[in-house]
């Protein structure tokens, strides 16, 4: 058996959730819905980023995972070449489009400009304190992204190098590993928040570099090696009964933690401290939101059910669509005199908004994203041990979109 077959599709309407939540959040801020200052809602809505959080913790977990259960298993490791070229297809086809379009249409011309064309279409847009969330704003979360696709080969194979015939040993030194990461994480978003302000512009761009957020990616990757541990277990541990048995609970714990976070105040108006702590609650939301989906019988229990209805894991095929269009969508409609600069409660119009980023985002997946993973084997992952030639099944799609059988 394949350790790297593994499909959870119920992360597909996790990645829906949190898509759209970005999009609520950004839909909000252009004072769609509850952009007021004395509306209670206000403050939840500027929560809303906890969607970006959701995503790089199913990153950590999704991506990360082949290499641990490979690694149990006595299997080949994925191939870097395979896991690199799939990684590029799942979210640079669709991405250089969206930026292609975008920047024509509202007529962002540095784009193309001869140190525009690698840094926008390269990833690189972050590093640059006047770029940082230009072009497609929202895809400094892309750039992060980028940086962690680089980071996780050389991380698993630092892993497999530490050896050790005891599985249970090698669980240990494998969490311990991701503990010191996530340390490492919070000490940089530690000096980042206390050095810079991320409420100006000149600073905002430290708070997007990708060591700001090991902790989430840490978590998700230490949900990987639980997952794998576990699954080869004679029994699991009473955690994981638990979870099984009553999927709510850790949803219970996200909500409170989304609750707690909204305490702290609006985004753009928190101190040094309620930002970091903030940043930390978010992990707890996306790690207690995944747990349902990650164990148990996806069949079992309202929450799995919930995520498994069908219009909702739809969403989540298209949801990288819909993260990638949503603000040029928005933006054309208050451009266009469609949705006035200033127009709260006015929840119709922000559905025009949702219904049109949505028809946007199908037409990219079955024009341009589903067209460019079917290259994918184009380049294929390493043979099982024991099936000389056959094909390992390849990791899950990662990111805002995509299904489990198409990675």
């Amino acid at each position: 058996m394949d350790a790297r077959a593994a499909r959870y599709p119920l992360l597909d309407s996790l990645r829906a959730i949190a898509a759209l939540s970005v999009l609520t959040l950004h839909g909000a801020f252009q004072q769609v819905l509850v952009f007021h200052p004395d509306n209670p809602l206000t403050r939840y809505a500027s929560r809303l980023g906890v969607g970006v959080t959701i995503f790089f913790v199913i990153s950590g977990f999704l991506l990360y995972r082949p290499f641990v259960a490979a690694r149990l298993a006595g299997e080949r490791a994925p191939r870097t070449r395979a896991y690199a070229w799939r990684r590029f297809l799942r979210i640079v086809p669709a991405y250089w489009v969206a930026l292609t379009v975008v920047a024509v249409v509202a007529g962002l011309s540095y784009v193309f400009t001869w140190d525009g064309v690698p840094r926008f279409y390269g990833f690189a847009q972050i590093y640059s304190s006047k770029d940082a969330v230009n072009g497609l704003g929202q895809a400094w979360t892309l750039c992060v992204e980028v940086a962690f696709y680089a980071l996780l080969p050389l991380w698993a194979l630092s892993q497999r190098r530490l050896g050790g015939a005891d599985p249970r040993a090698r669980m240990r030194r494998e969490l311990a590993g991701l503990a010191l990461l996530a340390l490492a994480g919070l000490a940089f978003a530690a000096v980042v928040t206390h050095r810079f302000n991320p409420n100006l512009p000149q600073e905002a761009w430290m708070f997007l570099q990708l060591p700001n957020f090991l902790d989430a990616f840490a978590a998700g990757m230490a949900l990987a090696v639980l997952s794998a541990w576990w699954q080869s277990a004679a029994e699991p541990p009473r955690l994981v009964g638990i979870v099984e048995r009553r999927p709510w609970i850790p949803w219970l714990v996200a909500l409170v933690a989304f609750v707690l976070c909204a305490q702290l105040g609006t985004m753009g108006a928190l101190t040094d401290r309620e930002y970091y702590v903030g940043q930390r609650l978010f992990v707890i939301v996306a790690v207690g939101l995944l747990l349902p989906a990650v164990f148990g019988d996806p069949a079992r229990g309202w929450v799995r059910r919930l995520l498994a209805r069908r219009w909702l894991l739809w969403v989540g095929l298209v949801s990288y669509g819909v993260y990638l269009w949503h603000p040029f969508v928005y933006e054309r409609l208050i451009a266009w005199g469609w949705l006035p600069e200033r127009a709260p409660g006015q929840i119709g119009r922000f559905a025009v908004g949702l219904a049109l980023t949505l028809v946007i985002a199908a037409v990219s997946y079955y024009v341009v994203e589903r067209p460019a993973l079917k290259l994918k084997r184009r380049v294929a992952p390493a043979p099982a041990p024991d099936q000389p030639g056959a094909v390992s099944a390849p990791a899950v799609p990662v990111l805002p979109g995509g299904q489990p059988a198409e990675p």
